[in-house]
């Protein structure tokens, strides 16, 4: 019960980052023509892409090199660490995000999304550096302030700046809601500056640039692949059937998405007992154990409530819509396996492992997209990505079991055996 309390306590905050998001889009449904919020959620999904490769990984990787300063009490380390990464996220995510951006006008059919990219330039570098701070912030073990900052408050700041702007002068367009995004985003970045200051000592600054570095980019090559199987379905959709299918698409994706609400919870507390020099193995059986059982209701109780919450979102295609979402869950219930073996992989393996197991998913979910969505149109991409997924969890469940990190029946939640003695 104690594992499960935790798990309760962390999705309060966690929960908030995808509630924010459904507020926020579902606000902006209403707000926007569905051309218009189609090309938002696809332009919105580029940028969830860049922002870790924009960090140049730091994103996903301060937790892991932070973490072991601040309980060591190296503060001058730590005041290094945050120049390096602000550095990074301002000056390469900007050259990075300009570089990208300026490749995708070249080869994007729909002239909505390319009038508005040069936004993307300023929204992603302060993006990254708004993830990082926040993911620092988790490393101070300030876990609350790093959740409630990551995504929701400004997403909730954004939400309000575009009521206003509607209510004061009517329909949104695009370039209105970028601009709300920059204001938001910029906001939260100096609120976490704020946050930040009182938790490290006035040290002279220490720096383990290359190792850090290297370190990042390491974690990067992983993680980049997430963050880009994460958003690829929406890209796809817009770039094959154009925004209006993506205004069908996306509010699917956005509550299919409350389940990483559980899964994010469940992972950070698994992360934890993984890192131990000497891991419990009847312990992250127990958590696997709830996890699994607690995955299965979060999936029945959004399968049952998927009509009302389409209807929130005007969905112009209810039926087309309820289906989508239906296929898009029935993925998820292998999400405590992808959670747990990812996590395992990442942090007592390789993490370049995940990065294969990444590309040849992808590779075969693309070439199974492309072919079905000529057949079946939004329904067959749903089905591909679907297959990607399970095929992800599956291939890295194998590598887990084959390296003799966890057993299945562990990762099942059945069993008490031990970890491999070499861990």
């Amino acid at each position: 019960m104690d594992v499960l309390k935790h798990v309760l306590s962390l999705c309060t905050f966690t929960g908030l980052n995808h509630v924010s998001r459904v507020i926020m889009t579902l606000l902006l449904a209403r707000f926007m023509g569905a051309e218009h919020f189609g090309t938002f959620a696809a332009l919105l999904a580029l940028c969830e892409v860049l922002l870790l490769p924009a960090s140049m990984g730091f994103a996903s990787s301060l937790m892991r090199i932070a973490h072991p300063l601040f309980k060591s009490q190296q503060h001058a380390l730590l005041q290094g660490l945050k120049r390096v990464y602000l550095a990074v996220a301002l000056s390469f995510g900007l050259i990075f995000a300009a570089i990208v951006l300026f490749g995708y006008a070249l080869f994007s059919p729909h002239q909505l999304a390319n009038e508005h990219l040069e936004y993307l330039v300023l929204i992603v570098p302060l993006g990254a550096l708004m993830q990082c701070q926040a993911t620092f912030l988790i490393a101070l073990d300030a876990k609350r302030r790093g959740l409630l900052t990551q995504q929701s408050l400004f997403e909730i700041f954004t939400a309000a700046s575009c009521a206003y702007l509607y209510f004061s002068q009517g329909p949104l367009h695009l370039e209105m809601v970028c601009q709300a995004l920059i204001a938001s985003i910029s906001i939260v970045v100096i609120l976490q500056f704020a946050l930040i200051f009182p938790l490290l000592k006035k040290d002279q600054p220490a720096y383990q640039t290359k190792h850090w570095c290297k370190s990042s980019l390491r974690l990067l090559a992983s993680g980049a692949g997430v963050a880009l199987v994460a958003k690829l379905d929406v890209l796809l959709v817009h770039h094959w059937l154009g925004p209006k299918a993506v205004s069908v698409f996306y509010p699917a994706v956005v509550i299919a998405g409350l389940m990483a609400i559980l899964s994010n919870a469940f992972g950070m507390v698994l992360k934890p007992m993984l890192l131990k020099e000497r891991p419990d193995s009847a312990e992250i059986a127990q958590t696997m154990r709830w996890f699994w059982l607690c995955n299965l209701v979060f999936v029945s109780v959004l399968a049952i409530a998927a009509y009302p919450l389409l209807a929130l979102y005007h969905e112009p295609e209810m039926e087309s819509g309820h289906t989508l979402l239906l296929i898009l869950l029935l993925a998820q219930l292998v999400t405590p396996l992808r959670v747990c073996a990812s996590s395992t992989i990442n942090l007592l393996g390789e993490p370049l492992y995940n990065l294969w197991v990444l590309l040849f998913a992808t590779a075969g979910t693309v070439l199974v997209a492309w072919y079905c969505q000529a057949q079946f149109g939004l329904l067959g991409i749903a089905w591909a990505f679907c297959f990607g997924f399970v095929l992800g969890a599956v291939l890295r469940t194998w590598l887990v079991i084959k390296l003799g990190y966890l057993d299945f029946e562990q990762l099942l939640g059945l069993t008490k055996r031990s970890i491999k003695a070499q861990l």
